[in-house]
């Protein structure tokens, strides 16, 4: 599982956009929040800003309403050097919204507002203006199955990439205030990781994507059963585990910060995995440089915005005594 070379992409991600206010107080109840900074975030969104940020060429399809909040986010892109060309304006439609409150270490209360949002409408013809054949990945997520049009989209982007030899990379990035229950979640998105070559998650994202109901070891045994060559769990402060079919699994050892706030910090992580695959490593070896990236990102505010550069991650690695 090689991604192709010569291409005029190294990412293109697809899905949920929106913008991210973060309570400025850090450690405090929302009731006593005075004031909220403005990010831009979402899982596809996230990546396509790191993995940029790092140095690779990345586009993204998303889609945003005609309101500022749009433009909000279209212009931080744009100025990130992401390619959204591809990217419509969805009339009558509202971008999305986050809202977080944030307690370290690992406590937040995050509120989704997506009634009526433009992700969820991005539809097949938007995948057909989409690049996907010049890119070399294809990275989606697990929720844009979450609703229609979208659900159809994401699963027929699979198989364009798969056609075009597009390598497909979903992150199973489960939401359950999106979902009914996980069962429903893991039947969407054992259907996509058909079409898939690698998987992402968290130890409770491969069990919700296994239908919530089965121990860790059956749950990675079921995701494994749909095809895919890999799945990476990604366990935060115990590093991150590649399991395959046919190996061994193999961990990847963590690097110790401070944790401010762990949002984000998988989305960096998926941004390191794959530029150091990207850039001819192997997925075990590139599971420290997603470690590294990961790490950084817990120790700042936001999502997005706080994506490191390559030069931010060389420093924090020497710092930390190399790979």
């Amino acid at each position: 599982m090689t991604p192709p070379a010569g291409r005029r992409f190294d990412v293109l991600s697809m899905g949920r956009s929106c913008i991210d206010l973060y309570a400025r107080e850090i450690g405090v109840p929302i009731t006593a929040v005075s004031a909220f900074n403005a990010f831009v975030g979402g899982c596809p969104t996230n990546v396509a800003v790191g993995t940029r940020r790092l140095g690779l060429r990345s586009a993204l399809l998303t889609a945003v309403g005609d309101d500022p909040v749009g433009e909000f986010v279209t212009h931080f892109l744009t100025r990130e050097g992401v390619d959204v060309a591809c990217s419509p304006t969805k009339p009558g439609r509202r971008t999305s919204a986050a809202l977080v409150t944030i307690q370290p270490p690992d406590t937040f209360s995050l509120t989704y507002y997506r009634d009526n949002c433009a992700d969820v409408v991005l539809s097949v013809a938007d995948v057909d203006a989409a690049p996907i054949a010049a890119a070399r990945v294809l990275f989606l997520s697990g929720t844009g199955l979450c609703a229609e049009p979208s659900a159809t989209a994401t699963a027929y982007a699979a198989e364009v990439a798969r056609a075009a030899g597009t390598t497909v990379v979903v992150d199973l990035d489960y939401r359950p205030t999106l979902w009914p229950d996980p069962q429903t979640f893991g039947a969407a998105v054992r259907g996509l990781l058909r079409g898939a070559d690698l998987a992402l998650g968290t130890r409770d994202e491969v069990r919700a994507a296994a239908g919530g109901r089965l121990d860790d070891a059956d749950a990675i045994d079921r995701l494994l059963d749909t095809g895919i060559h890999a799945l990476v769990c990604k366990r935060g402060a115990d590093g991150a585990t590649l399991f395959r079919r046919d190996a061994p699994p193999v961990d990847a050892a963590p690097f110790a910060v401070e944790v401010l706030n762990v949002l984000g910090a998988g989305d960096a992580f998926a941004s390191g995995l794959l530029y150091a695959w990207l850039n001819g490593w192997t997925l075990d070896r590139a599971l420290r440089f997603g470690n590294a990236t990961g790490a950084i990102v817990v120790t700042r505010h936001g999502c997005a915005n706080d994506m490191p550069t390559l030069a931010d991650v060389e420093a924090f690695v020497d710092s930390h005594g190399g790979w």
